[in-house]
């Protein structure tokens, strides 16, 4: 038993590789997501580590998927809701969303240019990984994984409460890109209530700027607009 702290970095690594591989093989969901459950189910009911420590070291998985996070999200959702589930496997899904989350909005502080790398929170990824980051929230929020008290906490507030002093960084584009990222991922759940219509308009307001100075990859102002007007003429309704 005296040893089993040696095997929390290796079972963090097993997790979080299967994880990003299932962002680059969506198609193999199937064959890949019961692989994810087994570990998680079996290292914390043999106690070789703590959900505590399993969160910490799989949560590194939302700056280093390369490519879309929905599988993830939607593993998330399913595990998490399966009956059969345990109780500890159940709480590391709820702490690890709302830390990445967390993890997520306090990296806003941070100089993260859209070509570098580098960030003590965010991982070393700079601007490039904390845009996939925001993309991985996004699609938590798609499967109605975080609470809505955590999102008007921590989700747009930190993107939009801050000021560009060194050009030479170009941050505005990489809060930019991450707010689109956000919406786009999040779809129509991130606009059903859960965010200040002021903090909307402050996010379109940064999204059309940055779109008109250096563009942002695949961004539709008119596409993410009508998301809005939609779901909040639909809210005015009800």
């Amino acid at each position: 038993m005296s040893n089993f702290h040696n095997c929390k970095g290796p079972i963090s690594n097993k997790i979080r590789s299967l994880l990003t591989y299932l962002t680059a093989k969506p198609s193999e969901y199937d064959k890949i997501t019961p692989k994810i459950e087994f570990w998680i189910e079996y290292v914390l009911r043999e106690r070789f580590t703590t959900v505590d420590e399993l969160v910490e070291g799989v949560s590194y998985v939302a700056w280093e998927g390369e490519g879309s996070y929905a599988s993830v999200g939607r593993f998330f959702k399913e595990f998490r809701d399966t009956p059969r589930r345990s109780e500890q496997a159940r709480s590391f899904i709820t702490q690890l969303c709302s830390h990445i989350l967390r993890w997520f909005a306090i990296t806003s502080v941070e100089y993260l240019g859209m070509g570098s790398y580098g960030g003590l929170i965010a991982n070393n990824s700079g601007g490039k990984g904390f845009i996939r980051a925001a993309s991985f929230v996004g699609h938590l929020i798609e499967h109605g994984l975080l609470s809505q008290e955590l999102l008007r906490q921590h989700l747009i507030k930190p993107l939009i409460n801050h000021y560009d002093e060194d050009p030479r960084y170009n941050q505005d584009t990489v809060w930019a890109n991450a707010i689109y990222q956000l919406f786009i991922a999040a779809g129509s759940t991130l606009f059903q209530g859960l965010l200040e219509p002021e903090d909307v308009r402050l996010s379109f307001e940064t999204l059309d700027a940055q779109s008109r100075i250096v563009g942002i990859a695949g961004y539709d102002a008119a596409r993410v607009k009508v998301w809005w007007t939609t779901h909040a003429k639909a809210l005015r309704r009800s």
